[in-house]
């Protein structure tokens, strides 16, 4: 099986957005819930995203299929309180890949790829947020060169 992965287009959008929020439907935990509104949300925020200068997305396709997709960025990050210089940093919103394919390196190919982006567009350091009771989401951000830095703990009441 040929994966081939190339710029998202426009085109695009309507399928990532059905696989973003079905994922996001089975990975919700009882503390969270999609608003009513969220196909209108997911669609606004996918076409900001798009016309974005600084974001770039990656189709991930198998005999015209879609196998997966990522979206991410690039852009001048200051800090808050802004004590620290600013700097390019890559940011990663969004990876995934059909049930269907997983286990045959397209997560991480997809990764590969937008670091070379950012890379080429001189960011400095990539940051993402991923699962890290999930140990494939883990694994993928692990063989990619990715460690945790700032942990976000949480805590359900």
């Amino acid at each position: 099986m040929e994966i081939n992965i190339r710029e998202w287009q426009r085109g695009d959008l309507a399928g990532i957005q059905k696989a973003w929020l079905e994922f996001c439907r089975q990975a919700t935990r009882s503390d969270m819930r999609l608003k009513p509104d969220c196909e209108v949300a997911m669609t606004e925020w996918l076409a900001y995203r798009f016309k974005d200068p600084g974001a770039f997305g990656f189709i991930a396709e198998s005999n015209r299929k879609t196998a997966g997709f990522l979206i991410g960025r690039v852009g001048d990050w200051e800090s808050a309180p802004p004590v620290i210089e600013p700097r390019k940093l890559g940011i990663i919103d969004a990876v995934y890949v059909n049930l269907e394919f997983r286990r045959r390196r397209i997560g991480i190919r997809l990764v590969e790829r937008a670091l070379q982006t950012m890379r080429d567009r001189h960011a400095v350091a990539v940051e993402t947020v991923y699962d890290a009771w999930n140990d494939d989401s883990a694994g993928i951000w692990r063989r990619a060169g990715f460690a945790p830095w700032m942990v976000h703990g949480y805590r359900m009441l």
